[in-house]
C-alpha cells in the first residue's frame, strides 16, 4: 500500500480542478486580446480571481496572482527596508537581508512583548513591515494573527502574513486579519503548481515588481499562466472546510495510535493550537532521515519539515527557536493529513512506527 501524508508540502490534484484545467487548454487566446478567444481567457481568468477572492472574504481587486507563494513573498518583503518576522517564517522570508527576526515561545508563538518592543523602535515606520505565517508549515500551530494585526496597526506599520498553510484548512478572513498583504499558494489546496497570489489591501502601497505590460493591475507584467490560474480558481471554489472536522478526528487518532503503542514517541506542540490535519512526533535517537527512509518502505510519505528545505541535514530551524533539544531536533517527522486519509491507515502507520523503532533501537 501506499499512504500520502505530506500535505503540507504538495496536497494532491482535486479531480475537478484536473477537469477543468483540461477543458481550459482548448482556451488559445492570450487574456489581454479583445477577439473572441481573447476574451474566453479573460473571462477565466477573472473568474479564478474572484474564486480566490471569495475563499479569504476579500475583493476581487485584491488579488494579484503570482507564480507561487515564493515570488509573492519576495516581492513583499524586497518592497520595504525593514522586515520584522518571526525565526520561524519560510526561508523566502527569514533570509532577507532586511529581516529583523522575532523569537517564538516554548509553545511556538511568536513573542509579542519583543515584536511590540521591536516595533516602538523603529524610526522609518512607513518603510517597515511586519510578516508573520498564519501557521508554521512544520508544525502546524497557529499564531496570533488578530493580535499581530492590532500592534502593527497601533504602530501604523504594514502587516503581511503567509497563508499558504492555513488556507483550506482553518477560516481565513482578509478583513478580519486586519492585515495589509498576504501570501497564498494553489498546490497547497489541491490546485496546480506555478500558481499563487499576493493579496493586497491597498495597490498604491506596492510597486509594480514586473515590468514590460499592464498584466495583474500594472503589477506584475507578462502573460498570464490561464491553465495554472483556472486550476486555482476551480480548488479555491472547491475548498470544504467542514472536511477539516473528519480530518482533525484522525489526525487526533493518528497521534493516539502512535503514543499507545510507543510511550517513548513525542508529540510536538500538541498543547498549543494547531491546524487540524498537522502533526509532528520524534523518536529519540533515530534520526529524521532514517525514520523517513524506512517509513517510505513501509508505504507511508511523510517529510522532515519544511518541503523548500528537504536534502539539507540541518536541525529544523522551527524546533530550534522554540528552544527544544538537539535529539527532538534531529529526530522529528511532520505527517501533514488530508480528506482521504483514514483510520485504517493510522493503525498500520503506528505498527509500522514501531516496527522501525525496534529495528533501530533493538527494543
Amino acid at each position: 500500500m501506499r499512504c500520502y501524508l505530506d500535505y503540507n508540502a504538495s496536497a494532491p490534484l482535486m479531480r475537478e480542478v484536473k477537469n477543468y484545467i483540461i477543458s481550459s487548454l482548448d482556451i488559445s487566446g492570450n487574456p489581454s486580446s479583445i477577439h473572441r478567444s481573447g476574451r474566453e481567457a479573460k473571462k477565466i481568468l477573472e473568474s479564478s480571481r474572484e474564486y480566490v477572492a471569495t475563499m479569504i472574504n476579500a475583493d476581487k481587486d485584491n488579488i494579484i496572482f503570482t507564480s507561487g507563494a515564493t515570488e509573492a513573498n519576495n516581492v513583499i518583503v524586497n518592497s520595504f527596508q525593514n522586515v520584522i518576522a518571526s525565526k520561524i517564517e519560510h526561508e523566502s522570508i527569514v533570509n532577507n537581508v532586511h529581516t529583523k527576526k522575532i523569537g517564538v515561545t516554548k509553545e511556538g508563538y511568536i513573542d509579542l512583548n519583543e515584536l511590540y518592543q521591536a516595533t516602538r523602535n523603529i524610526k522609518n515606520k512607513n518603510n517597515t513591515l511586519i510578516s508573520v505565517m498564519y501557521a508554521n508549515n512544520e508544525t502546524g500551530i497557529i499564531q496570533p494573527i488578530q493580535k499581530i494585526g492590532e500592534i502593527a496597526k497601533k504602530n501604523n506599520i504594514l502587516f503581511h502574513t503567509d497563508a499558504v498553510q492555513a488556507v483550506g484548512r482553518v477560516p481565513v478572513n482578509f478583513i478580519k486579519i486586519g492585515c495589509d498583504f498576504l501570501t497564498l499558494s494553489s498546490h497547497k489546496i489541491g490546485g496546480p503548481k506555478g500558481a499563487g497570489a499576493l493579496v493586497v489591501k491597498d495597490k498604491k502601497k506596492l510597486k509594480s515588481f514586473v515590468v514590460g505590460g499592464s498584466q495583474e493591475y500594472n503589477l506584475r507584467a507578462g502573460t498570464e499562466s490561464i491553465t495554472a490560474i483556472a486550476g486555482f480558481g476551480m480548488a479555491s471554489k472547491s475548498i470544504d472546510l467542514h472536511k477539516m472536522k473528519k480530518v482533525k478526528k484522525i489526525r487526533d487518532f493518528f497521534e493516539n495510535e502512535l503514543t499507545n503503542i510507543n510511550n517513548d514517541v513525542i508529540i510536538i506542540g500538541n498543547k498549543s493550537r494547531r491546524l487540524p490535519n498537522t502533526f509532528m512526533f520524534c523518536i529519540p535517537k533515530i534520526s529524521s532521515n532514517d525514520i523517513l527512509i524506512a517509513l517510505d518502505i513501509e508505504g507511508f510519505e511523510v517529510s522532515t519539515g519544511s518541503a523548500c528545505s528537504s536534502g539539507k541535514i540541518e536541525p529544523s530551524r522551527t524546533l530550534g527557536a522554540m528552544g527544544l533539544s538537539d535529539s527532538i531536533l534531529k529526530s522529528a517527522v511532520r505527517v501533514s493529513l488530508g480528506p482521504y486519509n483514514t483510520y485504517e491507515e493510522a493503525k498500520i502507520f503506528a505498527k509500522a512506527v514501531s516496527k522501525i523503532k525496534k529495528r533501530f533501537l533493538h527494543t
